[in-house]
C-alpha cells in the first residue's frame, strides 16, 4: 500500500487540464459557503427547470449537487486475484474520499479507456473522480493493467478464440475489466466489514463510470453481452475472418452495481459487441457521445447502443446525451478539454464539459441517492436549454 494525500480544493480545481471548476463556480455565484462547501441552487421549478434557467441564462440550467466537499486521495496497489489463466492479477486503485460528507457515502467506480491497459490509478478519469468526490461520493479510480504478449495469447487460448490465418485476437484487457471491477467491490466489502470504511460507505449504492473501452466495460458490468471469439482490435473488420455469432455472446454482469455511466462507449460492430448485446442491460444507464467522438464510423456505432437497449418501465431509465459540436472530441467525455480547445476554444470546451459533468451528477444523484430534484431535472429540458441547440437528450 502506498499513500498519496492531496487535501483541499487544489486537486478539485487544478486536476488534469486545469480550471474545471470554473463553470460551476460561475453558475453558483456567491452561494458557496467555504466552511461547509455548500452550493444551494434551490429546488427545480414545477417543470423541473432550476430557477432562472432560460436561453438568456443557460448557466442557470446546470444541475448542481447539494454540497461540495474537499477530499483526500489514497492509492492501494496490492489488490490481487487469480485470473482466467490461473495467474495472479494485480489491480491498483486510487480512492477519493470526501471530507465531512454524510455517511454512509454512495460509491462510484471509474474505468479508463485504452485497450493497452494502465498501472496508474491516479490517471484513471481523475477529473471525473475529483468532481464526484466534491459532490460527496467515494470515488475509486481503477487502473486496468495490460498484458504482455505471452499472457495475452494465453487468455485468447483460454477463451477458445480460434486460430485463423490473418485473424488477430482482439481481447486485450477488455476481458479483464469486469473481474477487476468485481475485485475492487470485494475489497470495499472487506474494508467496510469492521475496517477503515466501516459505516462510511453504502455498498447497496454502487455505480460504475467508464470512458471509451472503459465505457464498454460499463455496459458489460451492466449486463451487455460480448463475443470474444470474433472480436478483432479496433479498426479491423469484425466478423470478416471469424463470423460473429450470437451464440458466442457471454455476460460479465456485476450484480452489485445499481447504475452505470458509459462515456463514449464501444458500440455494436466493434470489438465483440453485436446489435443483440445491449438488450440484456439490466440497470439504469447514462451514455454520452458527440459529433467528433472518434474515427470514421463513429459516433454512429456508439450512439447505436441506445437504439438497442430495452425500454425502461418509466421511459427514463436509459439516457443518451449527444453533443453536436466539432469540439465534442473523444476525450471531452473523459473530462479533458485538451483536444477540444484547439477546435472550439477553451471557454466553449469548458462549457460543454460542464454539461457532461452536470448530467452525470444528476443521473447518479437520481439513481444512488433517490433525489427527486435530480429526477425532475433529468426529465426536464434543462440540459437542452443549457446547450442552446448543441445538446440533445434521448430517453428510453
Amino acid at each position: 500500500m502506498r499513500w498519496w494525500m492531496i487535501v483541499g480544493l487544489a486537486l478539485l480545481v487544478g486536476c488534469g487540464d486545469g480550471g474545471d471548476e470554473s463553470e460551476v463556480d460561475a453558475a453558483a455565484g456567491d452561494a458557496t459557503v467555504a466552511d461547509q462547501g455548500m452550493v444551494d441552487a434551490g429546488p427545480p421549478a414545477g417543470d423541473g427547470l432550476p430557477p432562472g434557467c432560460s436561453e438568456a441564462d443557460p448557466a442557470a440550467c446546470l444541475y448542481l449537487p447539494a454540497a461540495r466537499y474537499e477530499h483526500q486521495v489514497q492509492t492501494f496497489e496490492d489488490l490481487t486475484y487469480t485470473d482466467v489463466i490461473g495467474a495472479e492479477r494485480t489491480v491498483r486503485i486510487a480512492v477519493y474520499r470526501p471530507q465531512g460528507a454524510p455517511t454512509p457515502m454512495p460509491v462510484v467506480l471509474l474505468s479508463h479507456g485504452g485497450s493497452g491497459g494502465s498501472v496508474r490509478p491516479l490517471n484513471s478519469l481523475e477529473d471525473w473522480a475529483a468532481r464526484l468526490a466534491a459532490a460527496g461520493y467515494l470515488a475509486v479510480g481503477i487502473a486496468h493493467e495490460g498484458r504482455d504478449e505471452a499472457s495475452y495469447a494465453a487468455v485468447c487460448a483460454a477463451l477458445n478464440v480460434p486460430v485463423v490465418a490473418g485473424f488477430q485476437c482482439g481481447i486485450k484487457v477488455h476481458w479483464d475489466r469486469p473481474p477487476d471491477v468485481g475485485r475492487v467491490i470485494d475489497w470495499l466489502e472487506a474494508q467496510a466489514a469492521g475496517g477503515p470504511l466501516d459505516g462510511q460507505v453504502d455498498l447497496t449504492r454502487i455505480a460504475h463510470l467508464g470512458h471509451s473501452a472503459g465505457g464498454g466495460a460499463a455496459t458489460m458490468v451492466a449486463g451487455a453481452t460480448r463475443s470474444f471469439v470474433c472480436a478483432q482490435p479496433y479498426g479491423m473488420d469484425q466478423g470478416s475472418l471469424v463470423p460473429c455469432d450470437e451464440a458466442d455472446l457471454v455476460s460479465a454482469r456485476e450484480p452489485r452495481l445499481k447504475a452505470v455511466v458509459a462515456m463514449s462507449p464501444q458500440g455494436p460492430g466493434t470489438e465483440g459487441f453485436l446489435d443483440a448485446s445491449f438488450a440484456s442491460v439490466g440497470v439504469p444507464m447514462l451514455m454520452a457521445t458527440g459529433a467528433a467522438d472518434g474515427d470514421p464510423g463513429e459516433p454512429a456505432t456508439r450512439s447505436a447502443i441506445f437504439d438497442n437497449l430495452p425500454t425502461s418501465a418509466d421511459g427514463q431509465g436509459f439516457l443518451r446525451l449527444y453533443l453536436d459540436d466539432p469540439g465534442a472530441k473523444h476525450t471531452l467525455f473523459a473530462g479533458s478539454v485538451d483536444a477540444c480547445t484547439p477546435i472550439a476554444g477553451a471557454e466553449r470546451c469548458q462549457t460543454m464539459r460542464s454539461w457532461v459533468f452536470s448530467l452525470g451528477l444528476a443521473f447518479l444523484d437520481r439513481e444512488l441517492r433517490g433525489s427527486a430534484e435530480a429526477a425532475a431535472w433529468l426529465a426536464s429540458e434543462a440540459i437542452v436549454i443549457a446547450g442552446g441547440g448543441t445538446s440533445s437528450l434521448s430517453r428510453r
